[in-house]
């Protein structure tokens, strides 16, 4: 913006040019005339050339003021309160400057009321000016940076059309409600009748779940662990035990083991009745079995590590953000903000990936952590990976960055206690960020979420660099 003030007339002056006042001096393109928060000595009024009026930080963020040109003048201001500089001025290019000094200007204007009211004037004006360009940049901070439902209805309605839309057309599709449309004739055993029947041995008790979980604990005499997972390979083994076991005909084959989501024992139990099998129920109430029977229990086992690949290496990131965080000047950085929204985008990215295309495995990993009941589970697998892609996208393109870091957040929050969960459970299993492999659920997993949220805070707070406006891509670098 060009300032409009018009230097004093002679009139004004008491009949005095300001040449005969001052002195005239030359100044190079590039040169600093005036400097913020020094003691102000001179009132200036340009001759030839142009100048430009800015604020700078401390960390070296300048805002442009104004630009002057000749006729114009500067340096009025802390001359007339005695204050410092409230600005820098630099020349744009080489310019010629009557300087008045400090006695010069003082004798003028007690001297002259006219040119007293002129300036009076003119930092009237100025100020006005000002007043109207500060709220104009507040208002537009306040649109850039406020949040609408919109942002979210846009990013999370997305993903579950994504979601559901790719699964018509997966060849590993599931079902959008586990169960849902089948009848299920598989009928359940109270907690009673099956310790009577194991009692007079006269049940055939069949693990359905993973071997690790088995491993850690199982029931006392357990026929067979027949993995849910695993069973088409493991299905000819156990049914030649069962033709070698006397009596076992008789028998009522009892599947336990089944977590909240009775995912494993009752879909175990429906393969059994498909196989042929006709006495086969399922233990009624799912947990109660742990303190109803005779165990076999070996100490919890940590699950295997498997490589995550690029992506598992970029998680290690995220904790040196926690040192970062500690250094004032860099916390407030929007380019620590655009490498967080790119670290966090292309990890996501790359997770969501691995799970979109097997929605049942990552159904199958959901249900070991024991939290969700039977009807979320699928519509989970199917709607998380696609949030994970959308808002990993949205982070990296820059669009609608505080509302996808508040969903990333939320994400974070949601896998913390998960992972919590699973540690104060001792349950072995990995993380199952990418299908079956995945780190395994530890205290340092949870700190490597716990750095991402980080990440996702220092988004929401500083995030202005080439961000999506709402009238489009603007980069916002240190010259505001």
């Amino acid at each position: 913006m060009e300032d409009k003030r018009k230097p004093p007339s002679a009139e004004e002056t008491g009949g005095l040019k300001l040449c005969e006042l001052g002195q005239e001096v030359v100044i190079s393109a590039g040169s600093r005339v005036v400097s913020q928060g020094e003691t102000p000595e001179f009132f200036y009024v340009i001759q030839s050339g142009r100048l430009r009026v800015f604020r700078e930080t401390a960390d070296g963020i300048q805002t442009n003021l104004t630009e002057l040109g000749a006729g114009a003048y500067f340096g009025e201001v802390a001359l007339v309160t005695g204050q410092p500089r409230s600005a820098s001025v630099e020349a744009l290019t080489e310019a010629r400057l009557i300087k008045v000094s400090q006695v010069e200007f003082d004798r003028l204007l007690d001297q002259n009321p006219k040119l007293a009211r002129h300036i009076i004037n003119q930092l009237a004006t100025w100020l006005v000016t000002g007043d109207s360009r500060l709220e104009k940049e507040v208002v537009h901070q306040v649109k850039l940076r406020q949040i609408s439902w919109f942002d979210y209805a846009l990013m999370i309605g997305l993903s579950i059309a994504l979601g559901l839309v790719f699964n018509i057309y997966n060849d590993n599709k599931i079902p959008l409600i586990y169960g849902w449309g089948e009848k299920d004739n598989i009928p359940e055993i109270s907690l009673q009748q099956a310790r009577e029947d194991y009692q007079k041995n006269q049940a055939i008790f069949v693990d359905a779940r993973k071997s690790a979980f088995y491993d850690q604990k199982h029931i006392k005499g357990t026929f067979f662990n027949l993995p849910l997972i695993l069973t088409d390979m493991m299905y000819p083994m156990f049914q030649f035990t069962l033709e070698q076991t006397p009596g076992a005909k008789d028998k009522t084959i009892i599947v336990y083991g089944g977590s909240f989501s009775r995912r494993f024992d009752v879909e175990l139990a429906r393969f059994l009745k498909n196989k042929g099998l006709e006495k086969v129920a399922v233990l009624k109430d799912y947990s109660g079995w742990e303190n109803a029977f005779p165990l076999e229990e070996k100490p919890p086992k940590e699950a295997a590590s498997i490589s995550l690949g690029l992506a598992g290496l970029l998680e290690w990131l995220p904790l040196s953000i926690f040192v970062l965080i500690l250094i004032p000047p860099i916390r407030r950085s929007p380019y620590l903000s655009a490498a967080c929204r790119l670290l966090l985008g292309v990890i996501f990215i790359a997770f969501a990936l691995s799970k979109i295309l097997r929605p049942a495995v990552f159904a199958l990993n959901t249900v070991d952590y024991g939290m969700m009941p039977a009807w979320g589970v699928n519509l989970w697998a199917l709607a998380l990976p696609w949030a994970e892609l959308v808002v990993g996208l949205f982070l990296v393109l820059g669009i609608r960055t505080r509302a996808a870091a508040t969903l990333i957040g939320a994400m974070e929050v949601t896998f913390i206690i998960g992972l919590v969960w699973a540690i104060l459970h001792h349950l072995p299993i990995n993380c199952g960020c990418v299908g079956e492999v995945g780190e395994p659920v530890n205290w340092l997993k949870v700190l490597k979420n716990t750095g991402a949220l980080v990440m996702t805070i220092q988004i929401f707070l500083y995030d202005r660099f080439f961000v999506l406006d709402r009238g489009g891509f603007i980069l916002r670098d240190r010259k505001i």
